[in-house]
């Protein structure tokens, strides 16, 4: 416990992966405006403040440059990240998922690997002992109680006295009146299902009453056996004092000198008996058992009489004699998988996930269960000997350090199948590893392993499954482990993603960043999808706030300061756009379903994939903001003639000539009123055409057809509530006398409600057509620029 408490300590607390990308974003954003205000400083002091001294003084310069330092920071977007992260968290958690730290949600949507624990997380955790054996014969739980109410049965007697005695688990006392599998257990689901075995043979409480427990050592994940001493204290107990294992085969086995066969007689254990066992192992084993073995050690004298009350020197003792075993026979334990677990992994692979099974189990009993889930799909499975000869044949240093005896048969023949082995057709490559193959793997074997599509890792420690996280992260790639056991808190600890079973230890629980409640493996792809969408639904908020709250007011100010145009919105309206006519809007995109196609695209590598980059700055300003920043200038240029007179060519580069009065005969007031008419309607302009670069944002791909906002399963009504919202907020501060005289605005004609809308349509129709694009053609130019 205290190594394991250490392991999981040992991983120092990082930033997620959406922390990253929101740090990043920020720097990105803050250069930009910095820059931007910079420059428009620079125009004015070293060309307007000597060219045009009367058309900016220093003081409407500053204003001008920190309106739009403000403008270009997205204020929107921290309120949609918080509210983006809690509903999200809120939805996954009415599908029982619960998320304990909000910024890893969106680390599920980049995860490449999952490593999972078999039992308890793919299996059902409900384990029955379907096959007991001694040496080579097989026999089931119903046609041993046959044999045992046979008093003259000595095998099958040995092996109940040891499956009950040799058990840590117990029956709650509130549900002994049960059947005996209704019956509420407490212990682990190992012990449990050989307790059950053992009293559907005789009562358990009976054996229990006749031997006195001196001492046990409980199963570890380390050991992989458990050990009891017990002493008789009744008359009718066979043997004063029994030494009693049950453990892994493979490692009690060495410790082992003797073996029962069925008929109770005792024999040397030789090596085809040990053939003859390993081969029933295997052929259980091979239908996804674990398999147990059964040991016993009888003493005519106590060795343990003087030392029963020092514990120190019990446990020294009981080391000592815990050898010369006799193997009383085998049990094969069942746990089948969940029935959901098959379409799991084959909709993980869909996504671009490798899913691998890191186990404590025996390998043959893993591979099997394996193959059941669909983790492994090859009839041909690699094994460690394969991995030696692909680095050998890459890298011939790479087995320097090996036993000349591994090297004596990794033979050319060997090297050649190694490359070429348990491919399928579609390339996809399967991989059996024990922990002991782990020790003293180097680099090369690991960048081999990590290589492979389906792996199962059997016979792992604590330490182990932390190794093969560690070097799946060294090698790029993003994991999630899932896992239910004390055992597994340090790699859940490491993981970039740890995910518990809610059934499982709180020692898990409290390692990991989520928690399956219904402790259904089937709830990781709530949350894969629910990463994925968190990423999708901020670019789109994103790429909905810059057009508008930067883009487009940028270029205005750039035309008023370089071209001289009368300023065509003011820095209130640019503010008012950033706080309040964008805000709303973009939280109704947060609300936004998941496209159809979300689960059948690879993961985001966020080492190439940010949330932005070229080609979405390409998009939200080259695209949308160029559109719109282009037909709210139009609109601007039909009012100012409309209603002034003037021709775009008068506009441009009047700078002070505009601000003096005298314009064209019009005086200082009149041309004030138009000017402030005229930004109004810039602004209501962009408020429009922001209402298409809505609904064009919506998906990436998908039409607005195929991502229907008013019904079925992609509705989102909210954003319709957006067009109400934006236009009351246009009233108030163009229709509101006090608004008018403190912030300079002014009624809108009309007609110019009207007259952005088309320009909407066809941001959205255009939109449209690039998607289409896009959809139609994948390998153009215009799918390997789009956003």
């Amino acid at each position: 416990m205290g190594r394991i408490a250490k392991m999981t300590a040992s991983k120092k607390n990082e930033r997620t992966l959406l922390q990253i990308e929101i740090t990043r974003f920020v720097i990105v954003v803050a250069i930009l405006s910095l820059c931007i205000g910079a420059i428009l400083i620079i125009i004015w002091a070293a060309w307007l403040r000597k060219s045009f001294p009367t058309f900016l003084f220093l003081s409407d310069a500053l204003v001008n440059s920190s309106g739009v330092i403000i403008a270009f920071v997205p204020e929107g977007l921290p309120i949609c990240l918080t509210l983006t992260l809690t509903l999200i968290a809120k939805r996954m958690q009415r599908q029982n998922v619960l998320v304990k730290n909000l910024t890893t949600v969106e680390t599920l949507g980049s995860v490449n690997v999952i490593c999972s624990d078999k039992t308890g997380t793919l299996t059902q955790n409900r384990m029955s002992v379907v096959n007991a054996g001694f040496i080579d014969f097989s026999i089931s739980p119903s046609d041993a109680k046959l044999r045992f109410d046979s008093t003259t049965d000595v095998a099958m007697q040995r092996l109940y006295q040891t499956a009950s005695l040799c058990n840590s688990a117990t029956f709650d006392p509130s549900t002994l009146n049960l059947p005996t599998d209704e019956r509420v257990v407490n212990g682990d689901a190992t012990d449990s299902a050989i307790l059950r075995f053992a009293e559907n043979l005789r009562p358990v409480s009976t054996i229990n009453q006749n031997y006195r427990k001196l001492y046990e050592i409980p199963f570890n994940s380390k050991n992989k056996w458990m050990l009891s001493l017990r002493q008789g204290v009744a008359a009718e107990s066979h043997s004063s004092l029994l030494l009693l294992v049950k453990g892994a085969p493979d490692v009690l086995l060495p410790q082992c000198t003797s073996i029962q066969d069925v008929d109770g007689q005792i024999h040397q254990l030789d090596k085809a008996t040990i053939d003859r066992l390993q081969t029933l192992q295997r052929q259980w084993a091979s239908c996804g058992q674990r398999v147990l073995m059964l040991c016993r050690r009888e003493f005519t004298d106590n060795p343990f009489a003087d030392i029963s009350d020092r514990p120190a020197d019990m446990e020294r003792a009981v080391a000592q004699y815990n050898g010369e075993l006799t193997v009383v026979g085998l049990v094969g334990i069942e746990d089948p998988p969940r029935k959901e677990i098959p379409h799991v992994v084959d909709t993980c692979r869909q996504a671009g996930i490798r899913v691998f099974m890191v186990t404590g189990d025996f390998a043959l009993t893993a591979a099997a269960i394996a193959r059941q889930c669909h983790i492994i799909t090859n009839d041909r499975v690699d094994t460690i000997e394969d991995i030696r000869a692909q680095a050998l044949s890459q890298a011939p240093g790479a087995m320097v350090d090996m036993p000349s005896s591994v090297l004596a048969h990794t033979t050319a023949e060997k090297i050649t199948l190694a490359v070429t082995s348990s491919v399928s057709n579609d390339g996809i490559r399967s991989l059996v590893l024990s922990g002991s193959e782990l020790v003293g793997l180097q680099n090369e074997h690991w960048d081999i392993i990590c290589g492979y599509s389906e792996i199962v890792f059997a016979r792992t420690t604590p330490e182990q499954k932390l190794l093969i996280v560690q070097q799946l992260r060294s090698r790029e790639n993003y994991v999630a482990v899932t896992g239910d056991g004390v055992n597994d808190s340090p790699a859940l600890k490491a993981a970039h993603i740890g995910v518990a079973m809610g059934a499982g230890s709180e020692v898990a629980k409290e390692a990991a960043d989520m928690v399956l409640l219904d402790n259904n493996f089937a709830s990781i792809l709530v949350a894969i999808e629910n990463g994925r969408l968190v990423f999708e639904n901020l670019k789109k908020v994103i790429l909905y706030l810059l057009p508008a709250g930067s883009f487009s007011e940028f270029v205005p100010m750039f035309l008023n300061m370089v071209l001289g145009v009368p300023l065509p919105l003011s820095v209130i309206f640019m503010i008012i756009i950033c706080m309040l006519t964008d805000v709303w809007a973009s939280i109704s995109l947060m609300y936004e379903s998941a496209e159809s196609d979300i689960m059948f695209r690879m993961p985001r590598n966020p080492k190439k994939e940010h949330l932005v980059n070229l080609r979405f700055f390409g998009q939200a300003y080259g695209f949308i903001g160029l559109l719109e920043s282009l037909f709210a200038h139009i609109i601007f240029f039909v009012f100012m003639y409309w209603h002034g007179g003037f021709t775009p060519g008068q506009l441009f580069l009047a700078f002070d000539k505009w601000t003096l009065g005298n314009f064209h005969g019009k005086d200082s007031a009149e041309l004030n009123s138009l000017l402030s008419t005229g930004q109004s309607i810039y602004f209501l302009s962009l408020v429009i055409l922001q209402w298409g670069n809505m609904f064009a944002t919506r998906t990436r791909r998908l039409s607005v057809f195929q991502q229907n906002p008013f019904w079925g399963p992609t509705r989102n009504l909210r954003l319709l509530g957006a067009i109400p919202f934006t236009l009351g907020v246009a009233f108030l501060f163009c229709y509101v006398g006090w608004f008018n005289r403190i912030f300079g605005t002014a009624n809108i004609p009309a007609p110019f409600f009207f007259i952005p809308l088309p320009f909407a349509l066809i941001i959205l129709g255009l939109d449209e057509i690039r998607k289409l694009i896009v959809r139609t053609y994948p390998s153009s130019f215009f799918a390997k620029v789009a956003w």
